[in-house]
């Protein structure tokens, strides 16, 4: 019983005097899931129409900080559309740059980020090429970290895509979503 009150009390104090690895020459990686329910405007020619879907989103990151508080890297991405009234579902891969900033000094345990990146994305359905996308996402939210090298994420995300679709169809996305994602950061 001593063994496990010395274990959780040295764990408490490892919790509480944490502090974040976002200095310069540390590495991070994680991820984040988003789900959203879009609505999304197709024009064909003349002829435009209104489509909604449900979409799941997994986003990966690998960044360096080349300064205190500023992470560039890599965002890998893949994700799930499906359509409302149809059978089809999509899916997309993708891969592109990011920028990262926290704002509050490195010690403390709840920071606040924004985050930018683009994504070009190739989609399949039914295991042939549908569509390529461009998209634009503006993150912002907090960092609350479980120790010195692990953060818990929510965010606000804001996503801009447009999708051109290998039948001549051009499609726009603006949507909103709540993320919840987790950081692992490296030391030098």
């Amino acid at each position: 019983m001593k063994t496990i009150k010395i274990i959780l009390t040295i764990t408490l104090f490892s919790f509480l005097t944490s502090n974040a690895q976002i200095t310069k020459g540390n590495w991070m990686m994680g991820g984040n899931l988003s789900l959203s329910n879009n609505e999304s405007e197709s024009t064909t020619g003349s002829n435009t129409q209104t489509f909604k879907a449900n979409k799941f989103n997994i986003d990966g990151s690998i960044g360096y900080f080349p300064i205190d508080k500023l992470a560039i890297g890599l965002s890998p991405s893949f994700t799930w559309n499906n359509p409302e009234g149809s059978r089809n579902s999509g899916i997309g891969y993708g891969l592109g740059p990011f920028a990262r900033y926290y704002y509050l000094k490195p010690e403390k345990r709840f920071n606040l980020f924004s985050h930018f990146e683009y994504i070009y994305y190739n989609g399949f359905s039914n295991g042939e090429k549908i569509s390529s996308t461009n998209e634009f996402t503006i993150k912002n939210g907090v960092a609350v970290f479980l120790n010195s090298s692990v953060a818990l994420e929510l965010s606000l995300n804001y996503n801009n895509s447009k999708v051109d679709f290998e039948s001549g169809t051009t499609s726009k996305f603006k949507e909103f979503n709540i993320g919840v994602g987790f950081q692992i950061h490296l030391e030098k």
